[in-house]
């Protein structure tokens, strides 16, 4: 197996046993305070206050369910890139926002304006999805085949400030 790359220097300084506590609720943000207590060799209020620290720093932005598409029935995942003439950004913000489907748009460099992924029942459901956004402008549209990096969980690096990756889980 391959060394998890070096992904370089921090804005943030965080010590070890902050890592330790990033690391577990990464892996399982269930986690309770006693597990995460026993890891890190704090006690229960320690434990507490040091991931309190973390979400005020904005190093934690949250602590999420994975609800997987395919289980409500949206079997198909899809990468959508739109080109979009700049002063129809704001029509595609409000657009993307209550399309059902949508489940991340970014905005991007390049030639596209945005990148939509979206997850649909059936082609027909495609369909209508692109002929919606096709009001925009141009779109192109890739099905995913297989997830490879569905979720990264960042470890401490070698050197102070630095950050590596772990293993990624799917």
């Amino acid at each position: 197996m391959a060394k998890p790359a070096t992904l370089g220097s921090l804005k943030t300084s965080l010590d070890p046993v902050d890592w330790i506590i990033l690391e577990a609720i990464q892996r399982d943000a269930r986690i309770s305070y006693a597990e995460l207590e026993r890891k890190a060799s704090l006690s229960p209020p320690s434990a507490a206050e040091r991931l309190r620290r973390l979400e005020d720093a904005g190093v934690i932005g949250g602590f999420h369910a994975v609800v997987r598409p395919e289980g409500l029935g949206l079997e198909m995942t899809v990468f959508i890139d739109l080109h979009v003439k700049r002063a129809d950004f704001p029509k595609v913000h409000t657009a993307v926002q209550i399309l059902p489907w949508v489940l991340e748009c970014h905005h991007v460099s390049g030639r596209a304006s945005f990148l939509i992924k979206a997850a649909v029942p059936n082609v027909a459901s495609l369909d209508v999805l692109i002929g919606h956004l096709s009001q925009f402008e141009e779109t192109g549209t890739s099905l995913a085949l297989s997830p490879v990096v569905e979720k990264r969980v960042f470890q401490r690096g070698d050197g102070p400030g630095s950050l590596r990756q772990a293993r990624t889980e799917t």
